[in-house]
């Protein structure tokens, strides 16, 4: 049994984040993957065709490896584009098959929890590759934040982000789309708590650090949430990387009344090279449980955390390596008991793809789901039906990932779509 590939595409296309679609071709037989945003995905295509054409798409691990080697002094951007090839893989092993990839995998669970992304008041504005607000034509019709950046040539995340406060940042705004996420079903929530406050100054804000009214403001917002959703809903919240270790601690000590799921990225440590030693200094302070990994690449990098005291993992399998290497992360945090929460800012293929291997991870949480606010996510795919219902992803029988992109919608959306 062989399915020889015979092409190998990709699309970028701009939605709140950049959705890098691939296509690998046996003949008329495709599978679809996704790769997590990062610039110049496009410009490798005729790299990679040349190293996938003739190949077997059943030899993943052979092909991962080639990739590896060939890719040897590239960086991790090209790991994203592998992860979305890995991907592709499994999708069209399992509709050559006829199977659903988390049964290829030995999953059993068909239910898969979800966790929205919920910003602030309301949700975050569209970014590109490189973390810079766009203004795209559907944003007028979404509740989106449109007010709180200074600048537009700065990164949306971090400390060189320029913004000013409005009501959107507000515990009431806050508590009142908490309560609109509870109804719509959502057992999990998430915000960004690096926001501005009343009493913003930028120049503290420049060296990671905060004044007590910034950090009870913050509180404020999380006691609003809480009370809102009440004790029956998990709450999260995302400092995106921002603070530096002392604001970081008295931030997560003036929290701990709030019983979080967890505190998302307080300080740099894990933001484009890995300081682990950062980590255990914060979590030695910090009983709110710390979430980290959604920058980190393979199984290897998240064995260097078993030592930091992190105790949710967050691996991005568009970036991290795949559906292959999303198996071995939750594996490994199976082992010690860690729980598996992967980020995922993905279109509904890489969302999909999260979910099938939640389907396997015995310490899994919650998937997050970052599209609340686009108006198309759902409208993109093939067959027509909602994902997520209730707070969870229903894995069905369809084969591969259970769905593929409409192309006719896509090119209603983005008019040079190809693939």
């Amino acid at each position: 049994m062989e399915l020889k590939i015979t092409d190998f595409k990709v699309f970028v296309a701009q939605a709140n984040f950049e959705w890098a679609f691939v296509r690998i071709y046996s003949k008329d037989l495709y599978g679809t993957g996704e790769a997590g945003p990062a610039p110049g995905l496009k410009g490798m295509e005729s790299e990679f065709r040349q190293l996938l054409i003739g190949e077997d798409a059943f030899k993943i691990n052979r092909i991962v490896e080639k990739l590896r080697y060939a890719a040897l002094y590239s960086g991790t951007t090209v790991y994203h584009l592998i992860s979305a090839i890995n991907i592709a893989l499994y999708d069209i092993i399992g509709k050559f098959l006829n199977v659903p990839i988390y049964k290829l995998l030995g999953g059993d669970k068909t239910e898969i929890p979800v966790y929205v992304d919920a910003h602030g008041g309301k949700g975050l504005e569209a970014i590109n590759a490189l973390h810079l607000p766009v203004n795209l034509p559907w944003i007028k019709e979404a509740e989106v934040e449109t007010s709180r950046l200074l600048t537009t040539n700065n990164p949306v995340h971090g400390r060189l982000s320029m913004e000013k406060w409005n009501e959107d940042y507000s515990p009431e705004a806050y508590a009142k789309r908490a309560l609109k996420m509870k109804n719509e079903g959502y057992k999990a929530m998430k915000f960004d708590l690096d926001v501005p406050t009343p009493f913003i100054d930028l120049r503290r804000v420049r060296n990671g650090d905060l004044s007590l009214k910034d950090i009870d403001y913050m509180a404020e917002i999380v006691k609003a949430v809480r009370e809102s959703v009440g004790s029956e809903v998990e709450i999260m919240f995302d400092l995106h990387w921002r603070y530096n270790l002392n604001t970081a601690i008295r931030i997560c000590k003036s929290l701990e009344p709030y019983r979080l799921r967890w505190l998302e990225d307080p300080t740099p440590a894990i933001m484009a090279v890995p300081n682990y030693d950062e980590l255990k200094l914060l979590t030695s302070q910090c009983s709110v449980p710390i979430e980290t990994g959604e920058n980190l690449y393979t199984v290897y990098q998240f064995k260097d955390l078993l030592n930091t005291g992190t105790r949710v993992w967050a691996p991005d399998i568009v970036k991290a390596g795949g559906i292959t290497e999303g198996r071995r992360i939750a594996e490994l945090a199976a082992m010690y008991d860690i729980e598996y929460s992967p980020h995922n800012i993905a279109s509904p293929i890489g969302t999909m793809a999260h979910a099938h291997v939640g389907s396997i991870a015995n310490t899994f949480g919650f998937v997050e789901f970052h599209g609340h606010d686009v108006p198309f996510w759902n409208e993109i795919v093939k067959p027509k039906r909602r994902i997520i219902g209730d707070g969870v992803i229903k894995l069905t029988e369809d084969p591969g990932l259970g769905v593929d992109l409409d192309d006719e919608v896509m090119r209603k959306y983005w008019p040079d779509y190809n693939l």
